[in-house]
C-alpha cells in the first residue's frame, strides 16, 4: 500500500498548504526551484488552492500583489533559496506601503549549511527588513504530533497578521533537509493520515473586526470644509464607496476626488464632486469665500502638486482617515491621522451644513470642465489627456482599470471625466515605482472583471518579462500603451531644459517595435492612429487573454499643451 506521505518534508509542507486553504487562501504563486520542491508539490495537490507557476520571481511577486489587491485576501508567494527570495523584495515593499496581504514563503537550507559556501545560500532571515508585518523562521520539519500542531498554529497566526491592522506582507522562512522531492525510502511512517491532517488543519482562529467610531465632532461643525479623496490604499468594495458617500452627504462638503479613487466613476453618489481643483487652487487665496477651515483626507492626498502646495501654504487643520496606521501628511501640517476603513465601517454624521460653500466650488468646477472639453476638442493629433477622457467615457460598466505610475495618474487627475460606469481603479501608489506594472495588472485581471492597463512605454519595458505571465491569465487584460518614446513626466520638470543630457539621462529615448514585443508573447496587437480608432478598439467585447492597443504621441508637444491648457484655464476663472 502506497503511504500517504513519502517523507517528513511532504507532510510538513502539506500542513502549511492545507492550513492556509482552511484560512481562506485561494491562490499560490509558485516560482520553480529545487529547495522549494516540498512546497510546490503541496500547493499543487491542495484542493481549494489554485497554484500558478511563474518563472521570473520579480514578476511573480507583482502578480501575487495584483491578485491580493483584487481579492482583498492573502495570496501565497513561494520561491527557492538564494537570490530568488531577493527578487521578491520590490513587491514586498509595495505590499507593505499599500497595505496588501501577502504570505511570502521562502525555502532555505538548514542551519548547518549556512555560512559555509553551500550553493544558493544567502542570509534570508530578516532579509526584508522592516517591511513585513510579521516574519518567522520555521523549525526543520519533524513528524512529532506536537510539532505539527505548533506548525499549524504558526501558519494561522501569520495569516491573521497579514489581515490585521495594518494589513501587509508576512515572511515565513522555511528550511528543508533532503529529500526534497516526495520520494520515499521506505523508512518514514506518518503519525497522521490525510483525513486526520485535514481535520488538524481546520481553521480555529479568526481576525477580530475592530470596532470603529468616527469621532469628527470638531470637524462636522464647520460650514466650510473639504473632503479630499486620493488613492484608497485598499481593495475597494461597493460598500466602501457607499459608506464614503454617506459621510459626504451628511457633511454636504465639496468632494475633491483624485482620478485614482473610484469616486469619479460613481458620480451620482457624490453630487458635490469636484475634479477641476488643480485650476481652482490658483484663484482661492487667503480671503476667498472658497477657502475651507477644515479638511478631511480619505486615503492618500490627491497627486496634484498644485493642490499639495496650496494646502501646505495655508496649513488648514486636517484629519487623515487611512486604512493603514501612520502619518500620511507629507506637508507636515496641522493634521492628525487615524485608522479608518470605509470597507468595514459606516460613519454616522448628523450635522448638515448648508450648500452655499459647496455651490461656490461647483460653479468654478463647471467652468473648468467646460474649458477642458473645449480645448481638448481642438487638439490634433492624439493628445495624451484625450486618451484619459475617451477611456472615462468608454470603459465597460463594472470593469477594472490599473494605472501605472508617472504620467498616467496625473492625466487621470487632470482629465478623467466623472461618470457612473462603476469602474474599479487600482494602482501601486505605496512606493510609486514603475517596476512590476504589467505583472500587477495581470494579477488584478486574473479571474476578475475585464481589466485595462494604462501605461507608458518605459513602465511597460521595465516589466517586459511580465509578458511571460500572460499565458497564465484566466481573464481579459487590455494594455493601453501611450508610447511617447521616453519618460514624458520629465518633460514637465525643470531638467527638460538641459538638451542632450536630458535626453540621455532622464527622457531615456527608446525605439522599440512593440508589435514585435507583443508577438514574442503571443499578445494581440493593435495600433490606434486617431482617437476614433482608439475608441473603436476600446469598445470591443472582451475576448479573454491579453491584447495591446498602442497610441503613439509626442511627449514634447504634449508637455507644452498641458502647460498651456493649465495656464489658460487658471487665467479664465
Amino acid at each position: 500500500m502506497q503511504p500517504e506521505f513519502s517523507n517528513v518534508n511532504e507532510l510538513w509542507s502539506r500542513i502549511i498548504s492545507e492550513t492556509l486553504c482552511s484560512k481562506g487562501v485561494r491562490f499560490a504563486v509558485i516560482c520553480p526551484g529545487s529547495r522549494s520542491s516540498p512546497l510546490a508539490f503541496a500547493f499543487a495537490r491542495t484542493e481549494g488552492i489554485e497554484s500558478i507557476s511563474i518563472l521570473d520571481e520579480r514578476s511573480a511577486g507583482f502578480f501575487a500583489l495584483g491578485l491580493a489587491k483584487q481579492e482583498g485576501l492573502p495570496v501565497v508567494l513561494v520561491c527557492t533559496s538564494g537570490t530568488a527570495a531577493a527578487n521578491f523584495y520590490p513587491a514586498v515593499i509595495e505590499a507593505s506601503e499599500s497595505g496588501v496581504p501577502l504570505i511570502v514563503i521562502t525555502a532555505d537550507r538548514p542551519e548547518e549549511l549556512r555560512g559555509c559556501r553551500a550553493g544558493q545560500t544567502i542570509v534570508q532571515v530578516g532579509m526584508y527588513s522592516m517591511y513585513p508585518v510579521s516574519q518567522v523562521e520555521l523549525p526543520i520539519p519533524n513528524a512529532d504530533p506536537k510539532a505539527l500542531e505548533g506548525l499549524k498554529a504558526v501558519v494561522e497566526e501569520q495569516v491573521d497578521f497579514s489581515l490585521g491592522i495594518p494589513c501587509g506582507p508576512v515572511h515565513v522562512n522555511t528550511p528543508f533537509r533532503d529529500p526534497l522531492a516526495p520520494l520515499s525510502n521506505g523508512t518514514f511512517v506518518s503519525p497522521i493520515s490525510m483525513d486526520e491532517l485535514r481535520v488538524l488543519c481546520e481553521s480555529s482562529s479568526k481576525v477580530e473586526e475592530p470596532l470603529i467610531e468616527l469621532g469628527l465632532d470638531e470637524f462636522t461643525q464647520s460650514e466650510r470644509g473639504l473632503i479630499l479623496v486620493g488613492s484608497p490604499l485598499v481593495a475597494v468594495s461597493e460598500n466602501w464607496v457607499r459608506n464614503l458617500a454617506r459621510l459626504a452627504d451628511g457633511l454636504r462638503w465639496p468632494v475633491l476626488a483624485d482620478g485614482l479613487s473610484p469616486i469619479r466613476n460613481h458620480q451620482s453618489l457624490f453630487p458635490r464632486l469636484i475634479t477641476g481643483y488643480n485650476a481652482i487652487c490658483h484663484v482661492v487665496g487667503g480671503d476667498s469665500e472658497l477657502l475651507p477651515d477644515r479638511i478631511i483626507v480619505v486615503g492618500d492626498l490627491p497627486i496634484s502638486k498644485t493642490l499639495r502646495t496650496w494646502l501646505k501654504d495655508r496649513n488648514i487643520k486636517s484629519q487623515f482617515l487611512t486604512p493603514i496606521p501612520g502619518d500620511f501628511d507629507s506637508n507636515r501640517g496641522d493634521s492628525e491621522s487615524r485608522y479608518y476603513d470605509f470597507n468595514r465601517a459606516s460613519p454616522q454624521v448628523t450635522r448638515h451644513s448648508n450648500d452655499a460653500f459647496a455651490s461656490a466650488w461647483q460653479r468654478l468646477d463647471a467652468k473648468v470642465r467646460q474649458s477642458i472639453e473645449g480645448r481638448l476638442s481642438r487638439l490634433e493629433p492624439v493628445f495624451e489627456g484625450s486618451i484619459a477622457v475617451t477611456m472615462s467615457n468608454c470603459l465597460p460598466m463594472g470593469s477594472s482599470l490599473f494605472v501605472s505610475n508617472s504620467m498616467p495618474p496625473r492625466d487621470l487627475e487632470f482629465f478623467w471625466t466623472p461618470n457612473d460606469r462603476r469602474v474599479g481603479v487600482y494602482s501601486s501608489r505605496g512606493a510609486n515605482g514603475i517596476d512590476g506594472i504589467l505583472s500587477t495588472a495581470l494579477g488584478v485581471a486574473h479571474r476578475g472583471e475585464p481589466t485595462f492597463l494604462l501605461t507608458g512605454d518605459l513602465a511597460l519595458l521595465h516589466d517586459s518579462n511580465g509578458g511571460l505571465v500572460s499565458k497564465r491569465l484566466e481573464g481579459s487584460l487590455t494594455i493601453i500603451l501611450i508610447n511617447n518614446a521616453g519618460g514624458g513626466i520629465f518633460e514637465m520638470l525643470p531638467v527638460s531644459q538641459f538638451g542632450e543630457e536630458f535626453e540621455e539621462f532622464f527622457a531615456t529615448d527608446q525605439q522599440i517595435d512593440f508589435s514585435k514585443w507583443a508577438a514574442t508573447y503571443n499578445i494581440e496587437y493593435m495600433k490606434a492612429n486617431t482617437l476614433e480608432e482608439f475608441e473603436m478598439y476600446l469598445g470591443r467585447e472582451a475576448r479573454g487573454g491579453v491584447s495591446l492597443i498602442e497610441v503613439v504621441t509626442d511627449r514634447k508637444r504634449d508637455a507644452v499643451e498641458r502647460k498651456r491648457i493649465f495656464a489658460e484655464i487658471a487665467s479664465s476663472l
